[in-house]
Order: C-alpha cells, then sequence, then structure tokens
C-alpha cells in the first residue's frame, strides 16, 4: 500500500512540475511575443510612437495658414514683384535668403528663358512562333536655361514668413531694367524636367526627374559664387530629394506638411487634374514641379518640329517620332491657387523673338 501512496505521490510531483514548466514556458512565449510588437512591429509600422514624435504628428495635422500675397507669386508690372520657397528644416534667416535667391531665379527662367524640349515616343513589337513581345517608351527631356545680368542692390525685401515646417517664405520687389549700367551682379538659372514611361507586355514604370541650379554671382563679393541645386526624382511610388544650399546639404525630413488658405479657392469644371501639384512634400517641391511640368507642356506647344524613323520587317517592327523645340520664351500665370492641399499652377507663354 504504502508503494502505491510513494508512486502516486511522485506522479503528482512530476505533473506538478511539468504543469509549472509549461506556464513558464507559455509565459516566456507571451513576454517574447510582447517585446517584438513594441519593439519591433509597432516601430516599423508606425503603431508605436513616443511622446515627443506622437505629439509632433499631432500638431503637424493643424494646416499651416499660408498668407494671401503667396497667390500672386509674379507680377511684372512695374515694380516687379516676386514670391520664393525655401526648403523646409532651416534656420529663418538662411531660410529666408534661399528664398530670395530662387524668387530671382524665378524671374530670370520665366522672363529671359530658353526652352529645349525633345521627345522619343517608341514602339516595338517583336513575334516569334507562338509569343509575341511588345513594349513602348516615351521619354520626354525639357531643359529650361536663363543668364541675367541686374542689380542686387535693388532688391527690397517687401514681406516675410516662416512655417512651423521652417520654410522661408518671401516677397521681393524691384524695378528691372536689362540694359541699366547698374546691373553688375549675374544670376545663372537651369531647371530640367525629364519623363519617363516604359511598358512591356503588361508592366509598367514610371520615372520623373526635376532639377533646379542657380549660381548667383555678386560683384560686391569676392568669394565663390553661391550654389543651389534642387533634385528631386519619383520612381513609381517611391521620392528622393536632394538640396544643396552654398556648401550645405539641406536635410529632407518626411512629415506632414499640410497648408490652408483663408483664402476661398475651389475647383471647378475647367481646372484639370494635370495641373495640381501636391505639398505633401514642402512648398518649394510642389511650386518648382509645377513650374518646370507647365513649361515642359507650353514649349512644346508654341514650336516644334517632328522627325520620324520606321522600320518594318517580317517579323519585327520598330517605330520612332521624334519631337524637337527651342523656343526663347516668357511665361506668365493664367491661375494659381491651392485646394485640398495642392498647388493649382497654369501658365501661359509667349516666344520671344
Amino acid at each position: 500500500m504504502k508503494y502505491i501512496i510513494a508512486f502516486i505521490t511522485v506522479l503528482l510531483i512530476g505533473n506538478s512540475l511539468l504543469f509549472a514548466q509549461e506556464v513558464n514556458t507559455s509565459q516566456l512565449i507571451d513576454e517574447d511575443k510582447k517585446n517584438y510588437e513594441e519593439n519591433v512591429f509597432n516601430k516599423e509600422f508606425g503603431e508605436y510612437e513616443d511622446s515627443v514624435e506622437a505629439q509632433r504628428r499631432l500638431y503637424d495635422r493643424i494646416p499651416e495658414k499660408l498668407p494671401d500675397w503667396v497667390f500672386n507669386p509674379v507680377d511684372f508690372s512695374n515694380p516687379i514683384r516676386v514670391v520664393g520657397f525655401s526648403d523646409p528644416n532651416m534656420e529663418k534667416e538662411e531660410a529666408y535668403e534661399q528664398a530670395i535667391l530662387r524668387a530671382k531665379a524665378m524671374f530670370a527662367m520665366m522672363n529671359y528663358g530658353t526652352i529645349s524640349n525633345i521627345t522619343d515616343d517608341y514602339t516595338n513589337l517583336h513575334e516569334s512562333g507562338k509569343y509575341s513581345l511588345y513594349s513602348t517608351k516615351f521619354q520626354d527631356f525639357s531643359l529650361s536655361k536663363a543668364t541675367i545680368a541686374y542689380d542686387n542692390s535693388a532688391i527690397v525685401l517687401v514681406d516675410t514668413f516662416y512655417t512651423k515646417y521652417n520654410e522661408g517664405v518671401v516677397l521681393i520687389e524691384f524695378d528691372y531694367e536689362s540694359n541699366s549700367e547698374n546691373n553688375l551682379d549675374t544670376i545663372e538659372v537651369k531647371g530640367e524636367h525629364l519623363q519617363v514611361f516604359m511598358e512591356r507586355n503588361f508592366r509598367k514604370e514610371k520615372i520623373e526627374f526635376f532639377n533646379f541650379f542657380v549660381k548667383d554671382n555678386l560683384s560686391n563679393n569676392d568669394s565663390v559664387d553661391l550654389i543651389s541645386q534642387y533634385n528631386y526624382k519619383v520612381v513609381n511610388r517611391g521620392f528622393d530629394i536632394s538640396s544643396i544650399y552654398g556648401n550645405k546639404t539641406i536635410e529632407f525630413k518626411e512629415r506632414t506638411y499640410n497648408y490652408r488658405s483663408e483664402l476661398e479657392f475651389v475647383k471647378d469644371s475647367t481646372d484639370s487634374d494635370l495641373n495640381t501639384f501636391r505639398l505633401t512634400r514642402g512648398l518649394w517641391n510642389g511650386y518648382v514641379s509645377g513650374i518646370l511640368s507647365n513649361a515642359t507642356v507650353l514649349s512644346k506647344l508654341l514650336a516644334s518640329k517632328i522627325k520620324n524613323s520606321n522600320d518594318f520587317y517580317t517579323l519585327k517592327s520598330e517605330g520612332l517620332i521624334r519631337t524637337i523645340a527651342r523656343n526663347r520664351v516668357s511665361f506668365d500665370f493664367n491661375d494659381f491657387k491651392m485646394y485640398e492641399n495642392q498647388f493649382y499652377i497654369d501658365l501661359n507663354g509667349q516666344i520671344k523673338y
């Protein structure tokens, strides 16, 4: 009897230890899962945020109200008035300096620019047995260039605004005479816009690239010319931004860029979706991509030449339509407004002979 009692006791102790081990194992699994969620999963997918980041995101959801004068970006009457935008994440004074430089550059490009455009529309069809491969490629490249002499001392800073995203917005005013003896300063501007659309059977890819380069030479400054370069590349849904101002690289931080205006802008039936440019990457990003996109379209509408090249074979056909254009132009705004956190930009252009 005592052996039976001893056996039962040993069995109970063994079951208890096994149960305790299973409980400990279950607790370890639960703790490991909790740690993984907090330290890996939630951080990667934005489910977990520290208090500072959470407060900033909440702050960013409140739209930044822009002053009314922003929506008259270029006034070519006398005196001339031009609005400029800086990159985000800059100290106030440096942001204003960059915005002034860009305002001067936009004035030069929109009044005294030469735009060269080349468009290639390529198709290829290759048949082999039961299979056929079909591919198309549309590539459009525009280069806008301008160099003017001007009087930097004649430029007056009329108004400024500094956004919560650390962007400088300026309104400058000046009288400009192209042949004035006081034009001892020189500004050089280059804007590039590249679009590539490729389709191979059912696979599609889109690449778009914007570049805005400025070199400013001031006669009273013996140092190296001031250089500013902004690159914006979009590949399908991804993007990359790089910006250089002087000898510094401006860091782009992803935030919830959100803006509003007290002016009552609405979308009407004549507004084309092709003329809207999102502000989710800052004011300058939406503005410069809108200006260069409009310049691309208008340069081809003003004057262009078409060249065709086609080859046809038994099992293969290729075709290339190339359109080229080069014009000295001046631009003005048909419309400039904002709705749904987008700039709506519509330019008109005239050839200058």
